[in-house]
């Protein structure tokens, strides 16, 4: 008996159509398809507003706003000894990320006690309350799962009977019901703005073909379900905040796929389980299963498990909580994208999608309460095992440093703490493989901690796969990814000392400068640091004249004889119409960037501070191109690193509005990945001219072939690698498998920097790490001297390529930068932006953005 409440809310449900249009013209479109929804046979509170009462139709009539959907929401908590709800933070765009705790009044009574006594050492105690997380609509233009918490919500305020009470003490359940507000918001608006008095389910209707970039991704176009692990956008924060907060037992995490397929839920495919997940965790997510089969076998309803998904990349919604003692359920509603969708199966209507995922979210319910004993006791040994594990580890811990440039350090730590992760200062200089590493500029990550899976997640360097298909990416080293030297302490090496202070709390660094009696001759600043450019491209638009050097040199400074490396920016107090040094000051404090003042323009050795070999800076003016054909992703990371972190203007023009485009008000055309074969040729022709004039290009991937070939009249300058894969006979039951085995599906290579080349200042190690997902090989130019970058001849640091992929890829050129007239074309083979936390290779991209000019020609002289 005490579950039979639990299982009537997975199966108890009915689903009935009424007629469509109303004759009102006020209410026409609104009173359409009437949906029910809710368990026959339930009783509920008259007194709590339903959805349809506050939003005026019923849920799945239209796509819901994201305001209405707060408004509706904070009105139900409002009225209800059950609910509660928060602002968890707030997106891009400012509009507020809520989250709903619901539960029974007596536990709402004593809800921070049961939640600290979860995380307290040991776990929940028995008898606790299992804590369910649902997060509905990462993606946009995914829209029934926003539409479905609607529902879920009512129901669990307005149920009534001693069933929904005992169910409310046994379960705390954590709603999330929009977890992209700015991507739903977006789809809702051409959702609706599309849909007639007659819904259209044509594939080809306009409604279903949402304009470039679509509703999936957030304000800056990236997907916020590939964000969990990264955490670089106040969406992402926000949320793992209120995870980390709770620890749930039990997570859902709600999602559609292609029109034609049916319904899918977790379990994914066996083989592509993270490594670090535990085995049980597989087996409860089989028992889990069973409720949402149960729920949809009632109503007829297709769907599969055990396939097409993985649970491989930590950074998603369904597989983050399995490595922090939860289970995490992924499910897979067809998309209408629409109102309605004609599909292989017959027409699909946007109320039945609603319903398939308010019958799933019944049956996590269901299953949190009936499998809460064995949820907990599984957070309780998962907390056991990971201690257990981390002191059977080879590896005790972890150093990393940043060699000075504090911005990259910080922001790795940042992410750290926001997950939980020990962190500790290095307590004492200490050599690992020839590498010492100072207190100075280095932290300690020991792996004997609650979240050991998540350290060793984040840190290892993994290269062997039980299945070589990914859904994602299969690899994301930290270390790596930021550029930092990083080494494993063996666990024979690991002594007390050389953990320190532990870590509470990461905030912007800051560089004080000293004030001064009188202005200096000139001051120094470090291009090396992280927001260099930022600091710089403020003094630029303000007018501050900028030189950079070309050539190191070594000099006395307030602060002794210094050492500066090519790319340092020379600022020379002579002819500045007011003092500079607070405004210096300020960006030292503010970025973290150094800044040193000399007295003199005669250095001690290199070059002097007025050398030829000393270029002046000019504000970058650039000009990004979207749009169709074009990669939203990458062109998003682009719009987020220079909008956001860099603080640069940057118009976004489409392809089809380039022609009458003014060319000369910019100074650089950035291209992604993209097709541009649609380009008019008076287009085509006109980019040449610009670049011949002195203008710059920068193009990445399947752009950097255009430019090639485009740009500088080259022949097959890529390898481009396409075919069936193997020789000889091949089953046909393999061709996926064969085919996915060729791809990469994110990794990451070495590639070894020409650091005397200007678009490598700022650089101090030659090694440089960067991300690939592409096959696309870039071949070195014949001019030998135009390689920034290429891929060392082992390129392979972490994650899964094959031998044939690595092979080609091996010596490689990763960046190309070639004079063409008084312009550049910049070439990469890949994004040095990839998902926003690539902190690594964003200096590549940037110093192309400022220090292209600088280029030369490097004509042969023979």
């Amino acid at each position: 008996m005490k579950n039979r409440f639990a299982l009537m809310l997975a199966l108890g449900l009915c689903l009935s159509l009424v007629p469509a249009f109303a004759d009102e013209p006020a209410r026409g479109l609104a009173a359409s398809a009437t949906f029910q929804y809710l368990p026959a046979g339930q009783a509920y509170d008259p007194e709590v507003p339903t959805p349809a009462s506050h939003l005026g139709w019923e849920v799945g009539t239209w796509h819901v706003r994201h305001d209405a959907l707060v408004h509706y929401l904070t009105r139900l908590a409002a009225g209800s000894d059950r609910m509660t709800v928060e602002t968890q933070g707030y997106s891009h765009e400012g509009r507020p990320q809520i989250l709903l705790t619901i539960t029974s009044p007596r536990n709402h009574a004593r809800l921070e006690e049961i939640r600290q006594a979860r995380l307290a050492p040991g776990g929940p105690p028995k008898g606790a309350p299992a804590v369910l997380w649902l997060g509905y609509s990462i993606h946009g233009n995914e829209a029934s799962g926003s539409n479905a918490s609607l529902l879920v919500a009512y129901h669990l305020a307005a149920a009534q009977g001693e069933e929904i009470d005992r169910l409310l003490d046994e379960v705390i359940i954590l709603i999330d019901p929009c977890l992209n507000p700015d991507g739903l918001g977006r789809f809702a608006q051409w959702a609706n703005m599309h849909r007639g008095r007659q819904t259209v389910g044509d594939r080809f209707h306009r409604e279903h073909l949402e304009v470039w970039p679509g509703g999936r991704t957030n304000h800056y176009w990236f997907d916020l379900n590939r964000d969990w692990l990264l955490l670089q956008h106040p969406e992402s924060r926000a949320r793992v905040r209120t995870v980390q907060r709770w620890r749930p037992d039990l997570s859902g995490d709600y999602h559609e796929m292609g029109a034609d397929s049916t319904y899918f839920f977790q379990p994914g495919v066996p083989t592509r389980q993270n490594p670090l997940t535990p085995d049980r965790n597989l087996e409860l997510t089989r028992e889990i299963a069973t409720f949402h089969a149960a729920a949809l076998d009632r109503f007829g309803r297709l769907y599969f498990t055990e396939e097409t998904f993985d649970d491989f990349y930590p950074g998603k919604g369904s597989t983050y909580p399995d490595l922090i003692g939860g289970v995490g359920v992924l499910f897979e509603q067809a998309t209408v994208r629409g109102h309605q969708r004609d599909t292989s199966r017959g027409p699909l209507t946007f109320p039945e999608a609603v319903h398939n995922q308010f019958l799933t979210s019944l049956s996590m319910i269901a299953a949190a309460q009936a499998k809460g004993t064995a949820l907990l006791d599984y957070r309780r040994e998962f907390d056991r095992s990971a201690l257990q594990l981390a002191r059977q580890d080879e590896v005790a811990a972890y150093v990393l440093s940043h060699d000075g440039d504090v911005a990259r350090g910080h922001h790795l730590v940042e992410i750290l703490l926001q997950h939980g992760v020990e962190v500790h200062r290095l307590g004492r200089s200490v050599s690992l493989r020839g590498e010492t590493f100072s207190p100075a500029d280095s932290f300690v990550v020991p792996v004997e901690q609650r979240q050991y899976r998540l350290v060793k997640t984040l840190f290892e360097r993994r290269q062997e796969f039980v299945d070589s298909t990914f859904y994602d990416v299969s690899a994301w080293t930290l270390p790596l990814a930021f550029g930092l030297r990083s080494a494993e302490v063996p666990r024979r090496d690991l002594a007390a000392d050389l953990l320190a202070a532990k870590v509470a709390e990461s905030s912007q660094p800051a560089f004080e400068l000293e004030p001064a009696s009188a202005e200096p001759y000139a001051y120094l600043l470090d291009w090396s640091a992280y927001y260099a450019p930022r600091a710089v491209y403020e003094l630029l638009r303000e007018g501050v004249g900028l030189r950079v050097a070309e050539k190191p040199f070594e000099v006395e400074t307030a602060r002794g004889r210094r050492a500066f490396a090519a790319g340092t920016v020379v600022i020379p107090t002579a002819g500045a119409e007011a003092s500079l040094g607070p405004r210096l000051a300020e960006v030292g404090r503010r970025y973290g960037v150094p800044v040193d003042r000399v007295s003199s323009g005669l250095t001690a050795a290199g070059i002097d501070l007025g050398s030829p070999s000393s270029q002046v800076l000019r504000q970058p003016k650039p000009l990004l191109l979207v749009g169709p054909g074009v990669a939203a992703y990458e062109a998003g990371e682009i719009w987020h690193l220079l909008d956001h972190r860099t603080g640069v203007e940057l118009p976004l023009v489409e392809g089809s509005r380039l022609t009458g485009v003014d060319l000369d008000r910019y100074t650089h055309l950035l291209m992604v990945d993209g097709d541009y074969k649609r380009l008019p040729e008076e287009t085509v022709e006109a980019i040449r001219r610009w670049v011949r004039r002195g203008g710059i290009v920068v193009a990445t991937r399947r752009a950097a072939r255009w430019a090639g070939s485009q740009l500088l009249e080259l022949d097959e300058q890529e390898a481009a690698v396409a075919g069936n894969v193997g020789e000889g006979r091949r089953p046909y039951g393999d061709y996926d498998r064969d085919r996915q085995a060729e791809q990469i599906s994110g990794a990451i290579f070495a590639t070894e920097l020409d650091l005397t080349h200007p678009l490598a200042f700022g650089f101090r190690n030659a090694m440089l790490p960067s991300f690939r997902t592409t096959t696309h090989v870039l071949r070195p130019p014949a001019d030998a001297y135009s390689t920034v970058a290429r891929y060392s001849e082992s390129p392979l640091l972490a994650g899964y390529a094959s031998r044939q992929r690595r092979n080609q890829i091996a010596g490689s050129a990763a960046v190309v930068a070639t004079r063409l007239g008084r312009g550049v074309v910049v070439r990469m083979s890949d994004s040095a932006n990839f998902r926003g936390f690539w902190y690594g290779t964003n200096r590549l991209y940037l110093n192309a953005l400022f220090l292209a000019p600088l280029v030369d020609s490097t004509a042969p002289w023979r």
